[in-house]
């Protein structure tokens, strides 16, 4: 039994970290051995990159389904799990919408694009569906696709997308009114954890196209030389990784305040410094947190220059990988800001997120 179950075995699950798909190179610090199964991934993507899906810039995000009693119910982000949201017709949904904010110049059209696409998901919904779907919004009335046998493209939030025409998921879109990209299933109104759903064919209609997993349709040319160097450093400190992550008394929150710190540089395009000294730098606005961690950091003397490097290395493999796919023509091809590349892609649990490049952006 490894050390990690030893210390575990009689205790509650442990809590995420992160995310529900968090990024390949966060498993270094969110899970037990979890750099040998970055790495694992990257391999296999490099044989083969054919269960890797693209992740969809859409926006706004929708829940939509069916109450109890059968009633139709369509809300947005903001409308989630607010009783006073939970809007029973399109005016309502409109009007909620209308009374929210600061009075921004984008909200009447937006109220208004979300209640006009009301029709076509309330029509495309089994009246014995019970529960709700959500997703994000490819494209709607109020921003229809463009093209048609050639390219179809459209522009949801930040990304373009071209999708040939001919392709199962250009056939998938001709002619439709609204497009989402569904991700899962909801019990109850207001639910924040979800369960796999594939049935999404059955809400396709004439009018409304719901994309489930979409998968690559061509392999990368993956040049990951260094990835034997980068499984070496983690095979040889995989132990006491475990140890220095594992939660003690009075300091349960050190990956979460990795994860944090990581997640702050990259979001502000300072990745070079996701190191041991700008961490503890950071940690100084936390006086009790930077001295705690401080006093573990010196019982594994250098793990926490290890940990760094290896995040560093997996995400620039990472990103070799994702410029290589953004780089081949496929049935869809994404741009942002007229360079090639979208939001990424997901591959089993993780995201492969290009954070050298890509900052999120939603006005929902």
């Amino acid at each position: 039994m490894r050390a990690w179950e030893l210390l575990t075995e009689n205790s509650p699950a442990p809590k995420k970290i992160g995310r529900e798909f968090n990024h390949l190179e966060d498993f270094v610090f969110t899970e037990p051995n979890g750099a040998a199964r970055a790495i694992s991934y990257l391999k296999e993507v490099a044989q083969d990159a054919k269960d890797m899906t693209h992740k969809w810039d859409g926006s706004p995000t929708v829940y939509w389904g069916r109450e109890a009693d059968g009633s139709f119910r369509l809300v947005g982000k903001n409308n989630w799990g607010r009783e006073e949201g939970k809007s029973s017709n399109p005016e309502e949904l409109k009007q909620f919408i209308l009374s929210r904010g600061k009075g921004e110049e984008w909200r009447p059209k937006f109220a208004s694009d979300m209640a006009d696409m009301w029709s076509y998901f309330e029509a495309a919904t089994p009246q014995d569906f019970i529960g709700y779907l959500y997703g994000d919004i490819l494209f709607h009335p109020g921003k229809p696709y463009q093209g048609g046998d050639g390219r179809i493209s459209f522009t949801p939030n930040q990304t373009n997308y071209s999708v040939l025409g001919s392709s199962n998921s250009g056939r998938k879109i001709a002619g439709r009114k609204v497009a989402v990209a569904a991700h899962k299933k909801l019990e109850n109104f207001g639910d924040k954890e979800g369960e796999p759903f594939t049935d999404f064919e059955k809400f396709n209609t004439k009018d409304l196209a719901v994309f489930g997993l979409t998968y690559v349709n061509h392999q990368p040319a993956v040049n990951a030389d260094n990835l034997p160097e980068i499984e070496a450093l983690a095979n040889k400190w995989a132990q006491t990784i475990n140890k220095f992550l594992t939660p003690v008394p009075g300091m349960s929150y050190l990956q979460d305040t990795i994860y944090t710190f990581v997640n702050t540089k990259s979001k502000a395009k300072q990745l070079g410094d996701i190191n041991t000294a700008a961490f503890l730098n950071w940690l100084n606005a936390t006086p009790a947190k930077f001295k705690k961690i401080s006093e573990h950091n010196d019982k594994f003397e250098g793990i926490l220059d290890v940990i760094f490097d290896l995040v560093v290395e997996i995400m620039n493999a990472k990103n070799e990988v994702i410029r290589e796919l953004d780089l081949a023509e496929g049935d869809i091809i994404a741009t942002t800001n007229g360079e090639p590349g979208g939001e990424g892609y997901i591959y089993k649990d993780s995201k492969w997120v290009p954070r050298d490049r890509w900052t999120p952006f939603r006005a929902d």
